[in-house]
């Protein structure tokens, strides 16, 4: 408790939303003395074993991290590099597993063997007692399993975390759990500190806690925290001016290259405004731009019918003071130009009397919305509406 005290004291505020510890002394001096030359081989005995809980439920954990495809993850204190290899089978061919630690043998071991199983997404870092040695924003998520209590500088090693991640990124810590009158005495003597002061120390350092995965563990806890990204306003990418988002391009659920989606579009444009499914459109590109994806990594078609017809109306109709000028011919002619494909159902044609010589060039008249829609959904795309 007085070491605790003693942290706490040390708060400063930085100039960035981030708070940073300024931590002089290490808070658990000679805990990694035996990682300063390691023998790879001893420590594979001792860290890949069924009586290691970690090591008998590594399928599970990996599970509960819900790692995407394509994504760039950071194995912090990676070791051995169990936890490396298992990520790596994760990432696919457009992500990359990051194995960070500060002992030079582990990372040559975990290169090694890396090579030996032919993963060929996985990187090495040399970190210090109090960095991860990460670029800036170079990270989707961050993981650190049974490490945490072995940071000497945890507020410092933190701040480094916080600033690796991308915006919004994820952080998953796996630690022992310490309770007193519960935990071992080699816990109780080894682990600095408990899940709750943890909790604590990690969002003070600029991080928000999204939950815990129970049922995994019982000698220790899973939990997640995302980084806390003030919004650095909404931008354009492939499609300026339109579509604006956030580029959240380390959170979860991101754009991912094969991605179809068809647009049931209703909503009626206003006088004057874009109309609600064609900005969607853009902003669907938007996000593809923002992760550094093409156009073409999407497919995206528009189906417009009902009061959404008057969106694919030319300028051509004779002119009069009632008339107002379609603000979407623009927007069109550049979701055309980035390859989506605009349809306008020819049964609502029909039934307002919209000649087909009113219809801008681009737009595509279809037999129907319903089959349209049919059609693509049975192609695979995803259904999403816009009424």
């Amino acid at each position: 408790m007085p070491r605790l005290l003693v942290l706490c004291g040390l708060l400063v505020c930085a100039q960035c939303s981030t708070q940073v510890f300024a931590q002089a002394t290490s808070v658990k001096p000679g805990i990694n003395d035996a990682f300063q030359n390691p023998n790879p081989d001893e420590f594979v005995k001792r860290f890949e074993i069924e009586s290691r809980e970690v090591f008998q439920q590594r399928q599970k954990i990996v599970d509960a991290s819900r790692i995407e495809r394509g994504t760039i993850i950071a194995d912090i204190g990676a070791g051995t590099g169990l936890f490396t290899r298992l990520f790596s089978e994760r990432v696919g061919e457009r992500g990359r597993v990051v194995a960070v630690d500060i002992a030079q043998p582990f990372l040559d071991h975990i290169k090694s063997t890396s090579l030996e199983l032919g993963q060929q997404k996985v990187e090495t870092v040399l970190s210090t007692a109090d960095s991860v040695e990460l670029p800036e924003n170079s990270i989707d998520v961050a993981f650190i399993c049974d490490t945490y209590h072995h940071f000497e500088f945890p507020q410092k090693v933190m701040t480094s975390v916080h600033r690796a991640l991308k915006p919004g990124g994820r952080l998953i810590v796996v630690d022992f759990q310490r309770i007193e009158g519960e935990s071992t005495p080699w816990v109780l003597g080894h682990v600095r500190a408990g899940q709750k002061v943890v909790e604590e120390e990690i969002k003070q350092c600029g991080f928000r806690r999204v939950g815990e995965r129970a049922g995994i563990l019982r000698e220790n806890y899973f939990v997640m925290f995302q980084k806390l990204q003030p919004s650095d306003g909404l931008k354009t990418s492939l499609v300026p001016g339109t579509g604006n988002v956030d580029e959240l391009t380390g959170a979860p659920e991101g754009p991912r290259p094969g991605g179809r989606i068809v647009f049931d579009i209703t909503s009626p444009s206003k006088p004057g405004e874009i109309n609600p499914g064609l900005e969607r459109a853009a902003r669907v590109l938007n996000l593809y731009g923002a992760e550094g994806l093409k156009a073409d990594d999407v497919q995206i078609t528009l189906v417009l019918h009902g009061d959404a017809a008057t969106a694919a109306l030319n300028d051509k109709t004779p002119e009069s003071a009632d008339v107002v000028k379609n603000a979407n011919l623009e927007l069109i002619a550049e979701l055309n130009r980035l390859g989506v494909e605009i349809l306008v159902c020819g049964q609502t044609l029909a039934r307002k009397k919209i000649a087909h010589a009113e219809i801008s060039d681009g737009v595509v008249i279809a037999t129907s919305a319903m089959t349209a829609l049919m059609n693509r959904q049975n192609e695979g795309f995803a259904l999403m509406r816009v009424q």
